[in-house]
């Protein structure tokens, strides 16, 4: 078992091609009796579609199947969890602890499907509560998110749609507030609200990122990714942001991963995989802060990253960049079932839990606590001669340590395989969402995540008012930053002064310019 804290209650459901829902809880809940009021219910309550693999489960797993039903006529597109402040510490619950002491448990799930429809469910109540279909000529949902997403009772939802348009609705009753328009019509392909709730990005399949305004429901930056193929727009798989939402990190279906600053827009991590093993899903790990991420890979494999530039020091005593937790499937054109399709990290505890779920209907808790220690480590066994390791030399490393001698067999792994279930045979999934809690974790974002995102989002809608879409399309998430100019200072008379460095540098330049000049004058006046 690992060596991690496992959470108290963990959730995960999983959508599947066939417009199949399913989930799992480590909670197992009870089976109603048939005088029961929830046997009256029928169809209605969600503990009578329990597919036949429920009944096959094992008492001591540690995820048990909750329920598993048809909902959508075609593929399950997105889905969303929220919290819920638990309103029944005092009554039964349809589970085997017969009370449920938990203040937070898992409240709405929200599902989208190719049938253009959103359908909600109730978790705590393991009921449907509602049904609509997306905006007329706006298209499917293909993902969506709550917001504020870690708030116990979240105000709004957002819903992507494959016509390029974000839908803003009002939790409660369901109600649009706002549509925005941002990407062109070959559909938003993911989205990621912040902590705070205050601001959201979201990716496209037209190469765009977006970072919009919440608060005034408006959108207040555009960056345009390139893309290697000449012709072709890049496009945006997933975005996610770190805990703390002082960073962010998205991959592209051209094999890119990066994670930057958000206060700053420094790139802090830039990848480029092998289209064969592109990144589909990507997730931070490693505490509240996101100092490592994970992917989710098309070729089956599962490496983590440093988010962030290693120091001299930590390269002298070899400290890794990266690492394959999970090798990728080789000598085989594709990985097929073993394809990662979904990756989402467990929040809370050590912060190394992650779920994740392959194209063969395979949902896996895995601990990549053994692969940040392996970076991180110092003693001979891992470290490589102060040279900077990639994912393979890494890979090779690993395999000629585990061959070495026996005991090295009870050595940590780099990825500790936790708990695995399935959906069923031939059931190929699509999407998967992920909700954990933990006692001994704060239920409330810290301060400065609030006030920072306000900070943030206002100062760039200042500048959104002055300025046209063009002209702030590479401002915030450019790699390649404009030098940033040492401040003016105004006097009461309001003249402006340089000091005499920046004087003198000004000076320097502006010569420079005209000797550059002058011999392109000449030159062509030669020709």
């Amino acid at each position: 078992m690992s060596s991690s804290k496992l959470p108290d209650r963990l959730v995960i459901t999983a959508g599947t091609y066939d417009g199949v829902l399913a989930g799992w809880d480590t909670v197992k809940p009870l089976q109603p009796s048939k005088n029961s009021k929830d046997a009256q219910t029928g169809s209605q309550d969600l503990l009578h579609m329990l597919n036949n693999a429920s009944t096959q489960d094992d008492d001591d797993a540690y995820l048990h199947m909750t329920f598993a039903m048809a909902v959508h006529e075609g593929s399950v597109r997105c889905l969303s969890l929220a919290s819920a402040l638990n309103q029944n510490t005092d009554k039964e619950s349809p589970r085997d602890d017969k009370l449920v002491q938990d203040p937070i448990v898992p409240g709405t799930l929200l599902s989208g499907g190719f049938d253009e429809s959103l359908a909600i469910f109730s978790l705590n109540k393991y009921a449907q509560i509602g049904e609509l279909k997306t905006p007329s000529n706006l298209g499917t949902p293909s993902c969506s998110s709550f917001a504020p997403p870690g708030n116990a009772s979240p105000s709004h939802v957002l819903v992507g749609l494959s016509s390029g348009k974000i839908v803003i609705y009002k939790r409660k009753d369901m109600s649009i507030q706002h549509i925005l328009p941002g990407h062109d019509d070959k559909g938003v392909s993911c989205l990621a609200v912040h902590p705070s709730g205050k601001m959201a990005l979201s990716g496209g399949r037209d190469g765009k990122l977006c970072l919009w305004d919440l608060m005034r429901g408006r959108l207040a930056y555009i960056n345009k990714l390139p893309n290697p193929s000449k012709g072709r727009k890049a496009t945006i798989n997933h975005i996610v942001w770190s805990d703390d939402g002082h960073r962010y990190a998205f991959c592209t279906h051209e094999g890119n991963i990066q994670a930057r600053e958000m206060e700053n827009g420094q790139t802090l991590l830039d990848i480029q995989m092998h289209p064969g093993g592109r990144a589909n899903q990507i997730c931070f790990i490693g505490g509240y802060d996101g100092q490592l991420l994970a992917a989710a890979c098309n070729d089956g494999g599962l490496p983590v990253f440093v988010v962030g530039s290693v120091s001299e020091d930590e390269e002298e005593t070899g400290t890794r960049r990266a690492i394959m937790a999970i090798e990728p499937v080789e000598g085989a054109a594709t990985a097929g079932d073993e394809r990662f399709k979904c990756i989402q990290s467990v929040k809370g505890g050590s912060g190394f839990l992650v779920v994740t779920a392959n194209s063969g209907g395979i949902i896996s808790l895995v601990d990549l606590e053994g692969a940040a220690n392996m970076m991180v480590a110092n003693d001979e066994d891992y470290a490589d001669d102060g040279k900077d390791v990639d994912i393979e030399s890494s890979d090779n490393s690993l395999n000629e340590h585990e061959s070495g001698s026996e005991s090295e067999a009870e050595e940590e792994l780099a990825a500790d395989i936790i708990s695995s279930v399935r959906i069923g045979t031939g059931a190929r999934i699509t999407c998967i969402s992920v909700w954990s809690y933990w006692a001994d974790a704060a239920t409330t974002l810290p301060a400065d995540i609030d006030s920072k995102a306000v900070e943030v989002s206002q100062s760039k809608e200042d500048d959104f008012e002055k300025q046209s879409e063009e002209t702030v399309e590479e401002e915030l998430f450019t790699k390649k930053r404009k030098r940033k100019e040492k401040p003016v200072e105004k006097t009461q008379s309001t003249e402006i002064e340089l000091d005499e460095e920046a004087l003198e540098r000004a000076r320097m330049l502006v010569n420079k310019a005209k000797k550059i000049n002058s011999r392109k004058k000449k030159k062509k006046n030669d020709e």
